[in-house]
């Protein structure tokens, strides 16, 4: 493994959202863990931004259907996935570089008896063990600024999906430089390897072959969302420091106040993307 997909993994073995703390949330909430739907996960299993509503929006975007065979680049603890099986009736792949995410997105699946529909898949997204042309769709949310080489990530989404397939993805942008000392923080504390301007996202997805079908700037609804989930990362390590677990520190809970705040001054924020595989 790359030494950055290696640190990648690491910050994803220590996020404050896991199986674990899904699994107590549940347990706490019902007094056990037998006969759990998807629907009662949703609350604590979309790690990422605006949850339920972001899924819906990328499915949307390649006219996902049921039946499809999708493609989920940096599928985390397959949240999303869940979510597109049980509303799109499709099936799920997930690819992720951190054996923390991938076994406790197996214990989740086999948690709502999804083990047959979603396989999570140990891997780079810069080389993945799939052949080509083998998915319907791909989708990924938040996660390709954790890639060192975007431009060979996206060529692997494009060799893998269909012709005619359509890959739409979340991810961190940049609207205005920041200094080294600030991306060398965005490395420490968010494993960030690098930001592309919108602009330079549709460069390089037309460079790879896709034809891009729209990138909409999502900056100013992020800023509302971060704010609510740097409140939530304040109470869940609380939470954890009572329950004798270790916390996250108030190190990395500053700097998500910074990223909170660079968002809402258009400093960094978000895009959606959606781009076709040409026929």
């Amino acid at each position: 493994m790359e030494m950055a997909e290696k640190t990648v993994a690491e910050w994803y073995a220590n996020h404050p959202i896991s199986a674990p703390h899904i699994l107590t949330k549940l347990t706490n909430l019902r007094g056990s863990t037998k006969d759990v739907t998807p629907q009662e996960l949703y609350p604590y299993d979309q790690d990422h931004y605006d949850g339920l509503n972001a899924n819906a929006r990328l499915a949307d975007k390649t006219q996902m259907k049921p039946g499809d065979h999708v493609l989920d680049v940096c599928a985390g603890l397959c949240g999303p996935a869940r979510w597109y099986v049980t509303e799109r009736g499709v099936d799920v792949t997930g690819i992720d570089i951190s054996p923390n995410r991938v076994d406790g997105a197996k214990e989740l699946n086999a948690l709502v008896g999804m083990q047959d529909q979603i396989q999570p898949i140990l891997g780079s997204a810069m080389d993945m063990p799939f052949d080509d042309n083998q998915f319907d769709a791909a989708v990924s949310q938040e996660s390709f600024l954790h890639i060192p080489d975007k431009a060979k990530a996206l060529s692997e989404v494009f060799r893998v999906l269909r012709p005619g397939g359509r890959f739409a993805f979340t991810d961190w942008v940049m609207h205005s430089s920041l200094s080294e000392d600030e991306m060398e923080q965005y490395s420490q504390r968010f494993a960030c390897q690098s930001l592309l301007s919108i602009p330079e996202y549709q460069d390089k997805l037309e460079q790879t072959g896709f034809k891009v079908v729209s990138a909409d700037d999502v900056t100013a609804s992020w800023g509302e969302i971060l704010a609510r989930r740097l409140s939530m990362y304040q109470t869940l390590d609380a939470e954890a420091e009572r329950a004798g677990n270790p916390s996250k520190g108030d190190e990395f809970l500053k700097m998500y106040a910074q990223f909170v705040s660079d968002v809402q001054q258009r400093r960094i924020g978000g895009v959606r993307l959606a781009a076709e595989k040409p026929q």
